[in-house]
């Protein structure tokens, strides 16, 4: 056909019937994107090839939209689970060096094959790099060829079943994984609090230095004997009996209760001049900065009570830096409520704008960083290369959101559409390069390497799923980042999005690519000195 020699619309052809046979379900089971790599493999065997740019294009949009999305939790979490994370990674390389070195020494493979199993069934390209400078010999490409494509494919199938060989309940684990979150950020609530502290009367809030004893925002207060609520700002004097509404975490209005007085029943409604309102920021003048620069209370004569941000509330602190997307609750008049609108946007629309020329800088400073040599003791000099460059450019830059007047930020619609873009043409270039030389490498090396292959690539799957999931106690879907990520499989980590379509087996991937890209380098050299 004359048309699939040109490479675009094989391109194409290739994403879109892969696409359309990922819909398929055998019962509950489906291949999602990752059927593209599949009609890839069958177009490559007939001799139909992509240009390994399309390749280099689609992984480093896969990748920065990974970094992306991460970028902002990526510390919490390492903080929180990154040694379990990078454990359970670890185990991965250190089993898939053992495998290979055992396969290794029954069928008697040479320093170069070795290698170049070890690389490919764990789908380690840099790990290829540092096995071909070594070697100096075309068999570690072959041997990585061949174990490659299973490496990709079998991490694929495997990241597939495993929630039906474990009996996971996907749902469930969203709920426990959000819940675990949800403690990790505590809700905001209010108190009403009426004022018997004899200290504090006919004192400015501005003079009681409330912040220093909790994190805590006042939005209103009812005098005594009177009906109607006034908006408290730092000039506010506290009398007696006066009503205040509080607004903060439990235990920190249960402290600064003690210091104010008693906790009443009564609400404090909002009259015909108090209003609050919901408004979400959404323009880029108010990104990074704090709240407390803003000034917001004095410039516009508002309180703002509390802050959503991801689905979790947080206190309005006047350190706290704004984001794009964050919803501001709001408590003043109407007139002030619509200035403070204007001012923090609240347009819905401009959070899917799309700053193109930040995303491709983005992916440039990815490339140098990539490019940077790293002296690491014991190994040698380390770089990142592309993928782990363009990773850590995401992950900085997202966390950043703002340079000067360059915006970072990407929406998510926009890193969406980024990432299955770039997984598609990923996809599609690595199967019709598998697909060409699947045949003749076992031909020549035979099933002694393809069996040594589907070892190293289930062996550590299989021992890192029982660790994490029965020792490190790691929930089930930031162990499929785990297993994707000590894999280093681009290919594995979209098969988990077809799984669960929440950013947590992401955020592990991103957690333990550091650890799984040296501990192939350092784990490669080791197997071709002892072999």
């Amino acid at each position: 056909m004359h048309l699939l020699s040109n490479s675009v619309f094989l391109l194409v052809f290739i994403i879109i019937t892969g696409h359309l046979l990922g819909k398929i379900k055998l019962l509950t089971f489906s291949f999602g994107s990752s059927a593209v790599i599949f009609v890839a493999i069958g177009f490559g065997y007939f001799g139909y090839m992509l240009p390994k740019d399309f390749q280099t294009l689609g992984l480093v949009l896969f990748i920065y939209s990974i970094g992306i999305q991460a970028g902002p939790g990526f510390i919490s979490s390492f903080r929180v689970n990154g040694v379990a994370l990078s454990i359970g990674a670890f185990i991965i390389v250190v089993c898939g060096f053992a495998a290979s070195l055992l396969c290794s020494c029954f069928f008697g493979f040479s320093e170069s094959i070795s290698a170049g199993l070890f690389t490919g069934a764990l789908t380690s390209t840099p790990g290829l790099a540092v096995a071909g400078e070594m070697v100096k010999s075309g068999q570690v490409a072959a041997a990585y060829g061949l174990t490659y494509t299973f490496g990709v494919i079998g991490v694929i199938v495997f990241i597939k079943i495993l929630s039906k060989i474990m009996h996971v309940d996907v749902r469930a684990e969203e709920k426990k994984i959000a819940t675990e979150l949800e403690k990790e950020h505590r809700p905001i609530t209010f108190m009403h609090i009426e004022v018997t502290n004899a200290n504090l009367f006919g004192k400015c809030i501005k003079d009681l230095f409330l912040d220093k004893i909790a994190p805590i925002t006042i939005t209103r207060l009812l005098r005594a004997n009177e009906k109607e609520p006034i908006l408290v700002d730092r000039e506010t004097v506290l009398r007696q009996g006066d009503h205040l509404r509080v607004v903060g975490h439990e235990e920190d209005l249960k402290q600064i209760r003690l210091y104010i007085g008693k906790d009443i029943k009564a609400e404090i409604e909002f009259n015909s001049i108090l209003k609050k309102r919901k408004i979400r920021v959404t323009k880029n003048e108010s990104l990074g900065k704090t709240l407390g620069s803003l000034s917001l209370s004095s410039t516009f004569n508002i309180q703002v009570s509390r802050i959503t941000r991801n689905g979790f509330d947080i206190p309005a602190e006047a350190n706290t830096r704004i984001n794009i997307g964050d919803i501001f609750h709001v408590v003043g008049q109407e007139k002030s409520l619509n200035n403070i609108q204007k001012f923090l946007g609240n347009n819905i629309s401009e959070l899917y704008a799309i700053n193109i020329i930040s995303i491709f800088l983005g992916i440039f400073i990815g490339f140098i960083i990539g490019q940077i040599p790293l002296p690491i003791p014991g190994i040698g000099t380390l770089k990142l290369g592309t993928t782990g460059g363009v990773l850590v450019a995401g992950i900085v830059l997202s966390a950043l959101q703002k340079t000067g007047k360059l915006i970072w930020f990407v929406p998510s619609a926009t890193n969406s559409l980024i990432r299955d873009m770039g997984l598609y043409l990923f996809l599609a270039v690595m199967g019709t390069t598998a697909g060409s030389t699947i045949v003749t490498t076992i031909q020549e090396f035979g099933m002694p390497l393809l069996v040594s292959g589907i070892i190293v690539t289930l062996f550590p799957l299989i021992i890192s799923s029982f660790v994490c999931g029965k020792i490190l106690k790691i929930p089930f879907l930031r162990m499929l980042g785990v297993l994707t990520g000590g894999m280093t499989s681009t290919p594995g980590l979209a098969a988990t999005t077809s799984i669960s379509n929440t950013p947590y087996a992401s955020t592990a991937y991103a957690t333990v690519y550091p650890v799984a890209l040296i501990g192939m380098i350092f784990f490669t050299k080791l197997l071709v000195y002892i072999i």
